[in-house]
């Protein structure tokens, strides 16, 4: 479950569809609830922390455009992935995925 805070309507619907898609491709089984906040970030587009048990802080920048905030989501889901399956943080691997993730998103949502 996701639940979200902060953004625009847009940036909540767009939140709400990404989380289920990433759920999806990503594979995620275990239930995992994120609390999302879209907000003025000064130093970083997006960050996760995680707090056990299935339970995500996810922050996004408020300011980013559509592309930037679905690469950030899609790219703090992939932490979340690391945590749920206790893998080492990896930002290479997040920064690798983020792109595939990305690109079938769009595809998706472009021919519906």
């Amino acid at each position: 479950m996701i639940y979200i805070e902060g953004g625009t309507e847009a940036q909540k619907k767009l939140a709400n569809n990404l989380y289920y898609f990433c759920s999806k491709e990503l594979e995620i089984k275990k239930k995992v609830d994120i609390d999302l906040r879209i907000v003025d970030l000064e130093k970083a587009h997006a960050w996760t922390d995680h707090e056990g048990e299935g339970k995500f802080y996810l922050d996004i920048d408020q300011d980013l455009d559509e592309d930037q905030f679905i690469t950030a989501f899609c790219h703090e889901m992939i932490h979340v992935v690391q945590h749920l399956r206790y893998k080492d943080i990896s930002e290479i691997e997040a920064y690798k995925f983020e792109k595939i993730l990305f690109d079938k998103f769009k595809q998706t949502n472009e021919n519906g």
